[in-house]
């Protein structure tokens, strides 16, 4: 075979493994998570292109340079990684949870590491030993498992997953972020969810040490904070509906058509756009998505860069497609090496060592933005809702607000981190006091869970109680209020309220149209007695109710939340309801 068929048809074999991780993985993963990008699959693609056709080459000219023998053996690698990178990422798909920051406990699955090593291992082996019989096997499989991705590939982009491939946010990004800088001269909502903040850390960041001596209390002047608050979920998903519309959800169908349910009905962000006021949001790309289900005029993808360009959002989009991708295709010990604590590979390389995937930092830069740069000059009224990862972990910031490399999730660590945010939410609220917008705005700062950290002194008797102090953290996050005109000092309450009582709380305020359930938290005395409750949950994927949650856990709490007395098991929700 001369040199120059041996460089093309190495390149044509090269092609076959590349496909995997830089097509059809990426598009597998693009198409079930399109809310999760800024850029189109289209744009993405595009973007890593030239690296592909790039290593094609090499590995071409690599078998245009050897010998027979030499090419044979590379011939039966090059198909049997590719059989291997299809397998890995189509059947041997291993559960590791929401990739959400928490790091992974690699040799907690350790068997699965062990399974896929025996495989890669004993495959690649076979390929280098018997290369002359194994070979064209292998490279026939490598040419099937392509065909047999091709396929799929098409069938999807031809069905359902052709809007969603199409889907970009980068000029409709580049046009909010500019409207979230504006406020209204008439009326203003600030709405504020710091993700993760328990209450006990908000109370030490305002009254502790960390707060550097200045007086937060003066600054959260006409704020009211109900302490005895109860979280509703664990986790963001869920909270979202029941704190925008009351609903609670409750196993009784596919997760994802109760939130679209939920947030395109009765929410206050839709009564208040009914009402005249403008809404904007601005979160994480995956999370404004969310938000978005509700009526608004503007929506922000705060993007992991400091950089707001086209190309940037593409090219960080682009990183972390591919490093999803390897993580996929690659063996269980192999993605420790592309995870490497949610810091991963590629996204690293394309930021700076300050800035390495961690949203905390990108939602920084956009709250000292907003206080630097805003302005009121619009006339209709405005309802801006903000979800801010400042106490969520990956726990990396230090308290210079700079990055520390990932920390244990510790108390202390996350007051560090909290106590940035904080400070660049106060500024936001003084640069509102300069500009006259502040008496007159309802302004609601909340968390939507807790932060992994335990309350103190909350001591279960046994290992089988209700609930350990770790969970009740979970359901013990921030609520504090201030009213429009309220300009009185910074009160404490400890009414027994839910985070299902916003919605009734804000439509009071702004004397929204539309019943809500729950009530209003002003109108509660604290001493009133009252049941609330929290459900517990796995986050993860249930196998044998797709669609569904896993098996819901109900926790009633009659009493004060940080009281283990008053905490009791309630009902369960089986994962697979009953036809």
């Amino acid at each position: 075979m001369s040199a120059l068929r041996r460089f093309l048809y190495g390149a044509a074999l090269a092609a076959l493994p590349l496909l995997t991780l830089c097509v059809f993985a990426p598009l597998l993963i693009y198409s079930g998570n399109p809310s999760e990008f800024t850029a189109s699959f289209t744009q993405i693609a595009l973007a890593y292109l030239p690296y592909f056709a790039l290593l094609i080459f090499v590995v071409g000219l690599v078998a245009a340079l050897l010998n027979a023998g030499g090419y044979q053996r590379v011939q039966a690698l090059i198909g049997a990684v590719a059989c291997l990178l299809w397998l890995q990422a189509n059947i041997l798909v291993w559960d590791y949870g929401a990739l959400d920051g928490r790091s992974i406990e690699w040799m907690a699955g350790a068997w699965r590491g062990v399974l896929d090593t025996v495989i890669w291992a004993s495959v690649i082996i076979v390929s280098i030993l018997a290369f002359k019989q194994t070979g064209p096997l292998f490279v026939r499989a490598a040419i099937v498992v392509c065909i047999i991705q091709l396929i799929a590939a098409a069938v999807g982009i031809a069905g359902d997953d052709t809007a969603s491939l199409r889907h970009s946010d980068i000029e409709e990004n580049q046009a909010s972020r500019e409207a979230l800088l504006r406020f209204s001269t008439s009326k203003n909502v600030v709405h504020i969810i710091m993700d993760g903040l328990q209450t006990d850390l908000f109370e030490q960041l305002v009254d502790g040490p960390l707060n550097k001596g200045e007086d937060v209390r003066g600054q959260l002047q006409g704020f009211t904070v109900f302490r005895n608050n109860l979280g509703i979920f664990p986790y963001t998903q869920l909270t979202i509906p029941a704190m925008l519309s009351g609903n609670v959800y409750q196993n009784h169908m596919p997760v994802l058509d109760f939130v679209d349910e939920s947030l395109s009905g009765n929410t206050i962000l839709n009564s208040a756009s009914a009402a005249g006021f403008e809404v904007d949001i601005a979160a994480q790309v995956a999370l404004k998505n969310v938000y978005a289900k509700n009526r608004h005029v503007n929506a922000l993808g705060i993007s992991n860069s400091d950089h707001v360009s086209a190309r940037d959002y593409i090219v960080n989009d682009s990183a972390r497609l591919i490093d999803l991708s390897l993580f996929r295709a690659l063996p269980h010990f192999a993605k420790a090496l592309i995870h490497r604590d949610e810091l991963w590979v590629f996204q690293g390389m394309v930021r700076s060592a300050s800035y390495l995937h961690m949203q905390y930092f990108a939602d920084l830069s956009f709250t000292r933005n907003l206080s630097q740069d805003m302005r009121a000059d619009r006339n209709a009224p405005v309802y801006k809702i903000m979800h801010l990862m400042f106490a969520h972990r990956p726990t990396v910031g230090d308290e210079n607000c700079q990055f520390d490399g990932v920390r244990p999730t510790g108390r202390e660590n996350v007051l560090r981190q909290a106590d940035c945010g904080l400070q660049a939410v106060l500024d936001v609220f003084s640069r509102m006091k300069e500009l006259g917008i502040y008496d007159d705005s309802l302004i609601i700062l909340m968390a939507d869970h807790g932060a992994w950290v335990r309350l103190d002194g909350f001591d279960p008797r046994n290992e089988s109680d209700s609930i350990d102090s770790m969970s009740a953290a979970m359901a013990v996050p921030l609520l504090a209020i201030k009213r429009s005109n309220d300009t009185g000092e910074y009160r404490v309450s400890n009414a027994p309220t839910s985070i299902t009582d916003l919605p009734a709380t804000v439509a009071a305020a702004l004397g929204l149209e539309g019943q809500f359930p729950g009530i209003d938290a002003f109108t509660m005395p604290d001493s009133q007695p009252r049941e609330r409750r929290h459900y517990k949950y796995f986050y993860g994927e249930n196998r044998n109710a797709p669609g569904y949650l896993n098996k819901m856990h109900e926790v009633i709490v009659n009493g004060s939340v940080y009281d283990h007395e008053a905490w009791r098991n309630g009902r369960k929700y089986r994962s697979c309801p009953s036809k």
